[in-house]
């Protein structure tokens, strides 16, 4: 290849590249799941109002803390996710050095750009987890390295934590932290008593708020994450596809888990040898944790793909990497998963800059808001206070099945002072007849806002309309978030 061409080849990846992280940078958030957790977080934060009698989601407690309290830290209306996104991936690479020599700059390029298959920098909660199991390993190794225990005692401390922002962290450490306490030469039972103990004691600060407040708190919670879980599960078509989309994922990294078996042969009776299984065992106890679920979503397999970029960066410092043929297909994947977020990226762009946001936070004040099925991106962006703690557009429907209807009826029964639907829903059939006649009767139309697909009819999520129940005065003027 003509060493021009291969010069203008290297600017147009540097471009795509540099286009793909800035994309990330111009939306307030590109996977709607992190604005989920802020919105908890702030009930929490501002509020002070536990999860779930603010609003409600599945995940554990602790995952509304930390993205509350990075909302708290970063009042940034774009970018937020993938700020704390490029500081997680930073602190990853810099912990995995524990588990052996390698370049952090290549290490942490790896996760970035490979990354994009995966939607890391939209700061979704796997990251959160990888960071957080990559300190919690790092800490047993050098407990079992040193002899001490405090460093036991503290990941017992921080697992309490972690498996309270998703407790799919309990499958993804199961296989290393055995592997740390149980090999010959590793176990002493004092250790597992003082990671227990320390797990017990970070479970009862966690929850101690609920234990204050007492009158069976702690029960609903758990009551109400059993019962939505009950229905959550994904049906027979999205499991047999998050089977092929975790398999299609497991095959591109294939390549970096066999190169690091032949360089590391494994050998239980050797200490130096069980270090370097931590990570493989990492990635392999990780992948059953990517299919739990049962959802399609591919920001579940930076569970293993975390794991394999130090395994990565460390056969490049070991002169040891897999061939260029055998990651082909992981770079080809990566430049065209690159494309398609910087796509849609931009197009969520369009769709946010669509609505009026400021105008609705103005509107609504400090009033709560029932939500009628639309995108809650209205209230992330807008600030908005749920009336319902099932706020999220489906979570209703995932309950109460053909019923919905009924539980939203009972809502509007006690006339809460706006209500925000899709787009004309009653005219698209997305509302129920009864519900839609409630809002006739009742509501005034004061604001929608209609975005439509590039070159389609259709609007899309994020378009809305929003009633006002008909009689209420006006809002005493509010100064909107900042950003919007």
């Amino acid at each position: 290849m003509a060493p021009g061409l291969i010069t203008g080849l290297k600017y147009f990846l540097l471009g795509v590249v540099v286009l793909y992280v800035l994309s990330y940078c111009i939306i307030p958030f590109s996977d709607g799941d992190p604005a989920c957790y802020v919105l908890l977080g702030r009930g929490l934060f501002r509020d002070y109002v536990l999860p779930y009698s603010y609003a409600f989601d599945h995940k554990p407690l602790g995952v509304y803390l930390f993205y509350g309290l990075w909302d708290r830290l970063t009042p940034i209306a774009v970018g937020k996710f993938t700020l704390l996104a490029l500081l997680l991936s930073a602190v990853f690479v810099s912990i995995g050095r524990v588990f052996g020599s390698f370049s952090r700059r290549l290490a942490f390029v790896i996760l970035i750009i490979c990354g994009a298959i995966f939607d890391l920098l939209s700061g979704n909660t796997e990251l959160v987890l990888v960071v957080s199991e990559a300190l919690i390993l790092a800490l047993m190794l050098k407990g079992t390295e040193t002899g001490k225990i405090v460093p036991f005692f503290v990941a017992g401390l921080i697992a309490a934590l972690v498996i309270n922002v998703n407790y799919l962290a309990v499958v993804c450490l199961l296989g290393p932290v055995a592997l740390l306490l149980f090999s010959p030469g590793w176990f002493r039972l004092s250790r597992c008593v003082v990671v227990v103990f320390g797990g017990i004691v970070g479970l009862v600060a966690l929850f101690s708020p609920y234990l204050i407040v007492g009158h069976g708190a702690l029960q609903a919670y758990f009551s109400m994450q059993r019962n939505f879980l009950h229905n959550y599960g994904g049906v027979l078509s999205d499991r047999l596809l998050n089977v092929f989309w975790m398999t299609f994922y497991l095959g591109l990294t294939l390549p970096i888990l066999l190169a690091w078996l032949r360089r590391f042969p494994f050998h239980l009776a050797d200490a130096e040898s069980r270090k370097t299984m931590i990570l493989p065992v990492w990635f392999a106890s990780s992948f059953p944790a990517t299919l739990l679920s049962g959802h399609p979503y591919q920001h579940y397999f930076i569970l293993c793909f975390a794991p394999a970029t130090l395994m990565l960066a460390i056969l490049f410092r070991e002169r040891a990497f897999p061939s260029r043929l055998a990651l082909m297909p992981l770079w080809v994947s990566a430049l065209f998963f690159m494309g398609t977020e910087i796509r849609r990226n931009v197009n969520i762009s369009i769709y946010t800059s669509r609505v009026d946001y400021a105008r609705i936070a103005r509107e609504v004040g400090q009033a709560r808001v029932l939500n009628i099925r639309a995108f809650h991106a209205v209230f992330y962006q807008s600030d908005l206070r749920p009336f319902d703690v099932y706020l999220f557009d489906n979570h209703i429907d995932i309950l109460f099945r053909q019923d919905a209807w009924k539980r939203y009826m009972q809502d509007l029964e006690q006339r809460p002072a706006y209500v925000v639907t899709p787009y004309i829903g009653c005219e698209r059939h997305e509302v129920e007849a009864p519900v839609c006649q409630w809002l006739h009767d009742h509501y005034t139309l004061i604001y929608t806002a209609n975005v439509r697909h590039h070159n389609r009819n259709s609007p899309n999520k994020f378009s809305l309309s929003l009633y006002k129940l008909q009689g209420l005065p006006e809002q005493p003027a509010v100064v909107p978030p900042a950003g919007l």
